[in-house]
């Protein structure tokens, strides 16, 4: 937490933030409240992949469509080399960053997320994020069709260690509104 209000100086080069979580933990809805709070640029690393994809391959996908159609491998690796290349322009610049759930987990994104900013892992309440995933329908990377309850659990066993690790600071999150996690934010960590 932080006790003390920013100086200028810290303002100008403090901004550089990533938020980290699980799939519907809030990172794209947070972050565009958190970047108009703070006047800053707001980046979500699923649009870029779309954009650099349809670059790449001249072919216009969501990117759960491109998970969907060329498979984990050709995603996570689009992922990398799009985050890498993000990392590049967003040097030296302000930003809210929202990445994908699956982002942190790759060795080398971590040590590129890590260069890039300040991480704050959006925890939110397995019940509350079960919800929320599954209001979209069952994601594609879920390993039990059958048994989504079963397939988080496993899924937040394996993510949690890596996003703890990650972050320089935690948001716990239950039912709050986006403009309420906003304010924590502002509140516990800025």
């Amino acid at each position: 937490m932080r006790s003390t209000p920013r100086t200028v100086e810290e303002s100008e080069t403090d901004m550089r933030i990533i938020l980290i979580g699980m799939k519907a933990c809030g990172k794209t809805t947070v972050g565009k409240f958190l970047s108009q709070k703070l006047g800053v640029s707001f980046v979500e690393l699923d649009n870029e992949i779309e954009k650099k994809h349809l670059n790449d391959k001249n072919e216009k996908l969501s990117f759960r469509e491109i998970f969907k159609k060329y498979g984990k491998k050709y995603f996570r690796d689009l992922e990398t080399n799009t985050l890498s290349e993000i990392s590049k322009i967003l040097a030296g610049k302000d930003f809210v960053f929202a990445c994908g759930g699956g982002t942190p987990l790759k060795n080398k994104n971590r040590k590129i997320l890590k260069n890039l900013g300040k991480n704050i892992f959006l925890d939110v309440n397995r019940e509350v994020l079960l919800e929320r995933i599954l209001k979209d329908g069952l994601p594609s990377f879920f390993p039990y069709p059958d048994d989504p309850e079963k397939s988080l659990d496993e899924l937040l066993s394996k993510r949690l260690p890596v996003y703890q690790e990650l972050a320089e600071f935690t948001l716990t999150i239950d039912k709050e509104t986006p403009e309420e996690i906003v304010n924590k934010f502002l509140e516990n960590i800025y």
